[in-house]
């Protein structure tokens, strides 16, 4: 009988991205306000920018405060 994994049917929020992570494939990271989706799995690098064009999609664009207007 087929086995599946009902975790990856669905987005999987996982808070903000971090570095030395592994992420799997439709996992959602929150980077500088932003959402993204990951569509390769993989294993994150020391930096963002480094993973961004080769394993993220951005999903929502957000606000990031910086402080007082």
């Amino acid at each position: 009988m087929a086995e599946f994994k009902l975790g990856r049917i669905r987005f999987v929020y996982k808070n903000n991205w971090s570095a030395s992570t592994v992420y799997y494939k439709d996992d959602i990271v929150k980077n500088g306000g932003n959402m993204y989706v990951c569509v390769i799995g993989h294993t994150s690098t020391s930096d963002f920018s480094t993973d961004l064009f080769s394993f993220w999609n951005k999903i929502s664009e957000g606000q990031d405060w910086k402080g007082n207007w």
